[in-house]
């Protein structure tokens, strides 16, 4: 049977790790996955309000195109084909 248990530790100088756990027993095998958390900072995404869209060079960008009539139906379109992706007939 296999046991998994989570553990969050610091890592001490020289890379050594500690881990101890009533589940373990002298004798056991234990297989040790290590996923390191660095302490950099995440970097913060910076989200867009409707005014910030609005200001954007996003807004109107279909606004010219002589090959889509109706931009609604054409969007609609292409969600359409991209849920489609990948699905089998």
């Amino acid at each position: 049977m296999i046991t998994a248990f989570r553990q969050k530790v610091t890592v001490k100088r020289g890379g050594v790790i500690n881990l101890r756990s009533q589940s373990l027993k002298a004798g056991d095998t234990a297989e040790v996955i290590v996923l390191v958390e660095n302490g950099k900072k995440k970097a913060k995404v910076k989200t867009m309000t409707a005014a910030d869209l609005l200001q954007s060079n996003l807004f109107g960008l279909w606004a010219d195109r002589k090959d889509i009539g109706d931009s609604l139906e054409f969007a609609r379109s292409l969600r359409k084909q991209a849920e489609q992706r990948g699905k089998t007939q």
